[in-house]
């Protein structure tokens, strides 16, 4: 059978509210009583004592059906003295005869006084009631919706299945909190919790949104093993989150910002903290980029609280936590060029490069997490920026000492001048072969040989083509001219 789509009843209540004649038209009041077994409004007078004079104000009245009621943990009231003379006078302003009240006080503060008035649900006006509507319609359906996650999830055998069934209820309510977030344009992040008097139209988006994030705080808290971690986290669930390192990353701030840690450095160490401190309504975190902030601020307070702060410990802290954004792997391999810039020579260059290589492939980081996720870890950019300087250091060496090569031959290599021409050159050596006083087979070798270390009266560079080309097309008087001067050989072995 086909699963219920998960916000059914969210997008049901959705259109009432965009369309609230449709509910107005049905009473409400059955509904609403089902509740409650008593029905009162509630005033909040907070006495303010100032310059030695007591003053009061008094605001709306909620209804004991109203969200905020819940946080209220009254008990009876001890009205202090000073207070006393004001009641009559605020009873009066509130046309409530003295008949109809209960005191109460709060423990949160012992200058407000809560009077609280019986009415009548019916007695309220329609937005009220439709407001009312709207929070215990989802308060009661968040329940039925935890209730069947559970079942459901409990069904799966695999966590593969798990997973394919978290990461559609998060996509699904995602999307919806980030409609309702543009529908309502909140003024900040707190405005989102924040209701007005009219109980109008945006008052019942905020309602639905809030328990919408609800939802998504209770698939956070009960399968946090499954959760996609690109999904956004609920606003309020991260200022959870927040308030446990919340100490920490204001004694991490402050230890940084005394330190004597250059800006560039100060800066980089600063970003994820930036991220946490600053996070809104409209720039929220991933899972991911959370989990990843709060490790960085969690692992540098270790760090501060048993090691003085330096750039050298910061840098160490930085690359085990494997912050690998694209300005900290600037600053590391800055700091390689200023130290090679100092070397005398390329052989030096290299051998601190491979000195680094060997402590970055023995160094430690945090592989299962990083700062980017679309980048390589930070050891593996490190790593490869140096394997490939040495690769250009070796390369430009080798190509340095053949032209260092290439200048010496072309330049100081010693060449014997011969009286013979190019093609008598070549048939005299090839005499000798033929006669095996030269016995090398390669006749490319003796090609070579002849081109590298002789010169004629006419040419000081001759091509291994042209003496090639000679020694197998030999002519008649290039034989004779080497004839005569084998027999003028021969005519000196006589003496």
């Amino acid at each position: 059978m086909k699963q219920k789509y998960i916000l059914e009843n969210y997008d049901k209540i959705l259109k009432e509210i965009k369309n609230p004649k449709i509910i107005f038209s049905n009473d409400l009041t059955p509904f609403l009583e089902n509740f409650t077994s008593e029905s009162f409004l509630i005033h909040q007078i907070d006495f303010i004592k100032q310059s030695g004079k007591t003053k009061y104000v008094v605001k709306k009245p909620i209804h004991n059906l109203h969200p905020k009621v819940r946080k209220l943990n009254f008990k009876e009231a001890n009205i202090a003295e000073e207070f006393e003379p004001f009641i009559p006078k605020i009873l009066d302003e509130l046309n409530i005869p003295g008949t109809q009240i209960n005191l109460r006080s709060c423990n949160k503060n012992e200058n407000t006084l809560y009077i609280l008035q019986e009415c009548e649900i019916d007695d309220l006006s329609q937005e009220k009631r439709f407001f009312l509507y709207c929070y215990h319609s989802l308060k009661n359906e968040n329940s039925k919706i935890k209730k069947i996650n559970k079942e459901r999830v409990f069904k799966f055998k695999s966590k593969e299945r798990i997973e394919q069934y978290i990461h559609r209820k998060q996509y699904a309510l995602e999307n919806l909190a980030h409609r309702l977030i543009k529908e309502i344009n909140p003024v900040n992040s707190s405005d989102l919790y924040q209701f007005s008097n009219n109980y109008d139209k945006i008052d019942c988006l905020k309602i639905t949104y809030i328990y919408l994030e609800k939802l998504l705080r209770f698939i956070e808290k009960e399968y946090r093993n499954y959760l996609n971690v690109n999904i956004q986290i609920p606003y309020r669930s991260t200022l959870v989150k927040e308030f446990e390192i919340t100490n920490k990353l204001k004694k991490v701030k402050s230890r940084l910002l005394e330190s004597n840690i250059n800006d560039q450095l100060l800066k980089l160490a600063y970003e994820p903290l930036l991220k946490i401190a600053t996070i809104n309504i409209q720039e929220k975190l991933t899972y991911y980029e959370f989990n990843y902030c709060s490790e960085f601020i969690l692992a540098l307070y270790k760090q501060i609280h048993f090691e003085s702060i330096s750039e050298e410990t910061i840098k160490e802290c930085l690359f085990d936590l494997n912050f690998n954004s694209t300005q900290f792997f600037d600053n590391l391999t800055n700091d390689i060029l200023i130290e090679l810039s100092k070397q005398e020579n390329n052989i030096q260059k290299i051998d601190i490069l491979y000195r680094l290589l060997k402590n970055y492939n023995q160094k430690q980081t945090r592989t299962f997490i990083k700062y980017n996720e679309n980048l390589p870890s930070i050891k593996e950019q490190i790593i490869g920026w140096i394997e490939e300087e040495i690769e250009y250091l070796s390369k430009k060496m080798k190509l340095d000492a053949n032209q260092f090569t290439n200048i010496s031959n072309s330049e100081d290599k010693i060449k014997f001048l011969t009286g013979l021409s190019v093609a008598q050159l070549s048939y005299f050596f090839a005499l000798l072969i033929e006669t095996g006083i030269i016995k090398h087979k390669n006749q490319a070798d003796i090609f070579r040989f002849i081109s590298e270390n002789f010169k004629t009266v006419n040419t000081d560079k001759i091509s291994t083509d042209s003496i090639k080309s000679k020694y197998y097309n030999v002519e008649a008087t290039t034989k004779n001219v080497i004839r005569e001067k084998i027999i003028e050989l021969l005519g000196l072995t006589k003496s």
